[in-house]
């Protein structure tokens, strides 16, 4: 709420208490009053109460104006205090230095009882003005940490097991919340089923190692970054999972997804990128559908080459009637799968160099007889050695697959 104006402090600084008196008698009615008649006595008044408006005078024995600001600006406690010069009226060369000194404004001497007002005024408008932008400032970092604090529990904490995998993932947002998302889930099975039971569908605990446990895996890139992406991305996380506990392929899943999520972005404008797949622990195979999504990447150590898992499919949210393609390969032990957000390709360095691809299959390269997590943590690592101290412009998110 606005500090109203008649509860603000006004610190008045003059040696000469005529000029303390006429200013305590235009601006008592209105404002809460300090006075103090020397340098020293202002400084100490400042620091402890707080004043949200200074009145300084400039010519003071033994401290005067100018070194008072001095102090003022140089004390963390006191910096942001706006405060106001005295000056006689025919001393333009005061009036200039005062605004290089921190000034606000200045009032002249004699006083005009009305413009002191005014420019008083004004000047504990802006000041509280400034606090409710601070207050709301205030208020909305929290709400975004509580947010970045959903939208993390909602980002898998642990790596699911599956026989014949070594899957790891991980995501890094820009800002305190972000459009990026990567999810690991069970697939549906026949009713009569045990895995159906709700304890395999436990966020909290790794997947159990099952030869015939079907395992979803997606990695999406809402538009743009921040809080509305990230809405959308908890919606899209919340139909996503709730679809794939009903039967249908890879298909019929991402068709439902984008059917409802062309409800939600309605006319915004925003899209959704996705690329979804499963994983069957009982032959090693990977089945893929690609909404507008980057190509994962495969790599094979066999042969040193990398392929792309392409396939067609618009973006999510784009039309209603897109129509998606599955495809399906089986793996082989150490072949590599990188599925990835286009943040990772396109972050820049300090001469606003992308990272690309090259640097991202080098990583892969080096490292591809490692577990997954190490894959993934030298690509981390290499990529923030790139970017040196320039700041990310995208969510970053990355899931490696291995064949074991």
């Amino acid at each position: 709420m606005t500090k109203p104006l008649n509860q603000c402090k006004i610190l008045l600084v003059d040696d000469i208490r005529e000029n303390i008196n006429v200013l305590v008698q235009a601006l008592k009615d209105d404002y809460k009053l300090g006075v103090a008649l020397d340098g020293k006595t202002a400084i100490e008044f400042a620091r402890k109460q707080k004043p949200d408006l200074i009145l300084l005078d400039i010519m003071m024995p033994e401290m005067d104006g100018y070194e008072v600001a001095r102090h003022l600006q140089s004390d963390p406690g006191t910096r942001e205090i706006p405060f106001m010069f005295i000056t006689a009226i025919d001393e333009l060369e005061n009036k200039t230095k005062g605004f290089e000194y921190g000034a606000v404004d200045y009032i002249t001497k004699p006083f005009e009882i009305m413009e002191v007002k005014a420019r008083v005024k004004t000047h504990l408008s802006l000041v509280t003005a400034r606090q409710e932008i601070a207050r709301q400032n205030k208020q909305m970092k929290h709400s975004l940490s509580l947010a970045m604090e959903v939208q993390q529990n909602l980002i898998p904490s642990c790596c699911p097991r599956l026989s014949g995998f070594d899957i790891a993932g991980k995501i890094t947002y820009c800002d305190e919340t972000g459009g990026d998302y990567f999810d690991y889930f069970p697939l549906h099975l026949p009713d009569n089923n045990a895995l159906n039971r709700s304890d395999h569908l436990e966020s909290d605990t790794p997947f159990p190692v099952h030869p015939v446990a079907p395992l979803g895996i997606a990695v999406g890139d809402v538009s743009d970054h921040g809080i509305p992406s990230a809405l959308l991305m908890t919606t899209a996380r919340a139909i996503l999972r709730h679809r794939a506990g009903l039967p249908g392929n890879g298909v019929d899943i991402l068709t439902d997804l984008n059917r409802q999520f062309v409800r939600d972005v309605r006319e915004s404008g925003r899209f959704m990128t996705l690329f979804f797949c499963s994983l069957s622990g009982a032959d090693r195979t990977i089945s893929w559908v690609r909404a507008g999504h980057e190509p994962a990447m495969l790599f094979s150590p066999d042969s040193g080459q990398f392929e792309l898992l392409t396939g067609k499919g618009a973006a999510l949210g784009l039309s209603a009637d897109t129509r998606f393609e599955e495809q399906q390969i089986r793996l082989t032990p150490g072949q590599v799968v990188l599925i990835y957000t286009d943040g990772i390709t396109e972050a820049g360095n300090g001469t606003d160099e992308f990272f690309g691809k090259e640097r991202i299959q080098s990583v892969i390269q080096a490292h591809a007889a490692e577990p997954a997590a190490s894959i993934l943590e030298a690509l981390f690592e290499r990529l923030n050695t790139f970017r040196g101290d320039k700041d990310l412009q995208d969510d970053l998110t990355a899931v490696i697959i291995k064949s074991v």
